[in-house]
């Protein structure tokens, strides 16, 4: 007879299978189709699709794996097995008879345990025993690969099911544990973003803070796909043909440790269900001491949340102060807070009789805390607005304002520190510039820092037209030395136009020619032809006009930066012209760095994934104080007329577009 203490029962961990082996079988079909099937099927028509020369059926398999998922599998499963597996613990009728069976709880729980384990990992060592023999059948020895792959899985597996042990174990609902399980995954991720959304609406220059959430390894679910995949490296020859390829199988310590996690969790687990009491079948929370943490947790968060919401709404229908948006948002989260709390404790005690004395002073406690947060955030206790990192951490700081513009060298680098610091050396005015200069057109500015950790560090400003009669000596020495710094004719030609900017030619140019059509009541485009001209000597024309370009931007008449508003200026609209002017910068044996695809991370962090680029087109907006540029334009034969030159201002009102002034 098997001994009561026993941690495995043989009788029940059949009776485990018998109730999920299908759950097992269909995770193994739907596996099998992803990966050895798939991987067939791409085999039987290898000869047949147009693959780059000397991409082999090795490189094949080892693309097609890659591109198969790790996480995703394991979190779905996890939580169906072990939710089928301890499924008698939400019912009352099944939970007293399961623990009134001559079993021990230790082999009730480590049975259901190594049952879960033994249907949710078989399924993925078979798919990738299948998939071995199906490469082996085709001499493709790249089988490390195959088991990478699974032991990214089984590892995620195993975190997952730790991670649903624990929420079957902290209800005795079963909807209520698989929303536990949902929130306990991404928990870190919900609490940054928590964080993230009332930054973006309360603090300074935190406009754009949702934009670079990093998924780290606290969020497996969205973690483990880039950091623990495979790597393939590709190299090319002069023809877009492989010459030769290379793979690394990165973040195996990562996977060791989700494993190590996995035991830890699957140990507190076990702790849990030998303490839990059978009477909390049905409650809400069944785990004493996460109830005061489930609500202090659903209060603050939700609060905190919710009334920065409210602030930004109100701000948006009437602009505020900094100070003001700040005291409505702390009022309604404390409002909120509240109001989340007793509803919680109505949801957890499933009763509505929770206001007592007791629990008035545990939310009295709770509120000062929540309040005390947020004050903290007003005061910037965090240093998160006065945020200027160190210049040995920064990879590159970048620029987007009416252009974008990136720094790498250390000289460019310290530069943008330091006018950044000056820009945020006194916040007080600047932070209410738009109710301040409410009469006064503006616009935005972005300063992003990319550190060499591969963290992003990004702070959006509004910011006023510093043109205007009505901005103070503060206002313009914050601003100023950023439009100053930026309009340099020399970081114009390198950052806008390019790094190959004085080593090019010029391919192609186009200049667009407006001629008004009386019968369509609309101007219509044309282009100056020059087919007659060879190659060489259309380059040639195309350089003269570049060069008179570059004269107007020495003389600051193109690519100029501004605060004001570009978009809804008439002064500046009588001045820019609609004709379209753009060029092509080409230099076949130095590489284009492109400026704004590094800003918005395009390139990311991986060389091997991008295509070089040797040329850009260009496109600039010309304005009638571009005499260079249009004395060229015309000389060279790109219009004829300046009857052919139009400014916006006069196209919009030929059209009826303006606005009565």
């Amino acid at each position: 007879m098997q001994s009561k203490k026993s941690f495995f029962n043989l009788a029940l961990f059949k009776k485990n299978i018998s109730r999920t082996w299908i759950v097992g079988l269909l995770y193994f079909i739907i596996l099998l189709i992803v990966m050895p099937i798939q991987f067939i099927i791409n085999l039987a028509n290898f000869d047949e699709i147009n693959y780059e020369e000397g991409y082999t059926k090795t490189l094949n398999l080892i693309d097609d794996v890659s591109y198969v998922p790790i996480g995703i599998w394991g979190i779905f499963i996890a939580i169906a097995v072990t939710g089928i597996t301890f499924w008698y613990l939400f019912f009352k009728r099944d939970n007293y008879m399961m623990h009134s069976f001559p079993v021990s709880r230790r082999s009730l729980y480590f049975t259901g345990l190594i049952s879960s384990i033994v249907v949710s990992i078989l399924p993925v060592i078979l798919t990738a025993l299948v998939t071995t023999i199906v490469a082996a059948a085709e001499k493709i020895y790249a089988f490390d690969v195959i088991w990478f792959w699974a032991l990214g899985v089984i590892a995620t597996t195993l975190l997952f099911i730790g991670i649903a042990m624990i929420s079957l174990m902290a209800s005795g609902q079963i909807v209520t544990s698989i929303i536990f399980y949902g929130i306990f995954n991404f928990l870190y991720l919900m609490m940054e973003v928590a964080f993230r959304i009332t930054a973006g609406i309360l603090m300074f220059g935190m406009t754009n803070s949702t934009r670079n959430i990093s998924f780290n390894a606290l969020t497996p679910v969205l973690f483990v796909d880039d950091a623990c995949r495979i790597k393939v490296y590709k190299m090319y020859d002069g023809l877009g043909n492989i010459k030769t390829y290379t793979y690394t199988l990165g973040g195996t310590k990562y996977l060791l440790i989700y494993i190590a996690v996995a035991i830890a969790l699957m140990i507190a687990s076990y702790i849990l269900y030998e303490y839990k009491k059978l009477e909390t079948v049905q409650d809400f929370i069944a785990i004493p001491f996460l109830k005061p943490v489930f609500t202090i947790g659903m209060s603050f968060f939700i609060s905190m949340v919710a009334g920065a919401l409210v602030a930004g709404m109100i701000e948006a229908l009437k602009p505020m102060y900094y100070n003001t948006r700040f005291i409505v948002a702390i009022i309604s989260a404390l409002v909120i807070g509240c109001i989340v709390f007793y509803a919680t404790q109505m949801l957890i005690e499933k009763t509505f009789r929770v206001f007592s004395t007791k629990k008035f002073f545990f939310l009295a406690g709770y509120s000062l805390a929540s309040l005390a947060m947020l004050i903290c955030l007003r005061l910037d206790v965090f240093k998160v607005e006065n945020k200027v990192p160190d210049a040995a951490d920064i990879q590159w700081v970048g620029i987007d304002s009416n252009y974008v513009m990136v720094f790498s060298t250390p000289e460019d680098i310290s530069a943008v520190r330091d006018l950044h610091k000056n820009f945020l050396s006194d916040k007080k005015e600047l932070r209410d510039v738009n109710r301040i200069y409410n009469d006064v057109d503006g616009g935005y500015f972005t300063i992003k820092y990319k550190l060499k950790n591969g963290d992003f560090i990004e702070r959006t400003y509004s910011v006023v037209n510093t043109e205007s009669d009505q901005v103070s000596a503060n206002y313009l020495a914050a601003t100023q030395p950023i439009l100053d710094y930026l309009n340099d004719p020399t970081r114009i030609k390198e950052h806008v136009i390019g790094n190959i900017w004085d080593d090019c030619t010029i391919p192609e140019l186009s200049f667009t020619q407006y001629v008004y059509n009386e019968e369509a009541d609309d101007y219509w485009p044309e282009y100056a032809d020059f087919e007659t001209l060879s190659d060489k000597e259309l380059t040639d024309k195309n350089e003269k006009i570049y060069q008179a370009f570059l004269k107007d931007i020495d003389e600051g008449n193109a690519f100029v930066t501004t605060f004001g508003d570009r978009y809804n200026n008439n002064e500046l609209a009588k001045i820019t012209l609609y004709n379209d002017f753009n060029f092509t910068v080409a230099n076949n044996k130095k590489e284009y760095i492109s400026d704004e695809m590094t800003f918005w991370d395009w390139y990311g962090d991986d060389d091997y994934y991008r295509t070089p680029e040797y040329d850009r087109s260009i496109y600039a907006q010309l304005t009638t104080n571009c005499t260079n540029t249009l004395k060229a334009l015309k000389d060279e034969g790109f219009y004829t007329d300046d009857s052919q030159i139009i400014t916006s201002y006069e196209y919009n009102k030929a059209m009826g577009y303006l606005e009565e002034e």
